[in-house]
């Protein structure tokens, strides 16, 4: 493959990431490295938001364990509070949101730190909370720089 199947950027000190499909480990290695360096830079750990496609096709088992071992990492290195949105309002996208809330709250892995919502209007008011500031304007240009659905 040539290049990131992905598009992601940091917006003050949110990250945000565009996954059209599951990403590779080669993904997941590239922009976890460029998020360690953006909050030592920061001197911060992020907030990570996580855009998934609703034409994005469900992970396959490598794939779930690449990002499983991606969210540990970054949760132990530079990212406080992580959010993954998962796009689409079929019944289908319906049940994986549920399905991926279940096993977060069965596993208790990422308790406190992973949640799932369905858009990003829904998380505004969360992410505000954890920067102590509006984060509506910020994820505006998210949206307007095609990071969010």
């Amino acid at each position: 493959m040539n290049g990131p199947t992905y598009k992601a950027e940091i917006i003050d000190r949110v990250i945000f990431t565009r996954w059209p499909n599951p990403p590779t480990k080669e993904d997941v290695t590239t922009i976890l490295a460029q998020m360690q360096d953006a909050a030592k830079r920061l001197g911060a750990n992020l907030i990570y938001v996580g855009s998934v496609s609703p034409k994005s096709k469900v992970p396959d088992a490598q794939e779930r364990a690449v990002l499983n071992q991606f969210l540990l990492d970054a949760r132990r290195t530079c990212v406080e509070q992580a959010w993954l949105i998962y796009e689409g309002t079929d019944l289908q996208h319906n049940l994986q949101r549920v399905i991926i809330s279940g096993v977060l709250i069965l596993t208790r892995t990422f308790d406190n730190f992973l949640s799932v919502a369905k858009s990003g209007e829904s998380i505004v008011k969360d992410v505000s909370a954890v920067l102590k500031k509006d984060a509506t304007p910020i994820f505006t240009m998210a949206k307007e720089k095609g990071l969010l659905g």
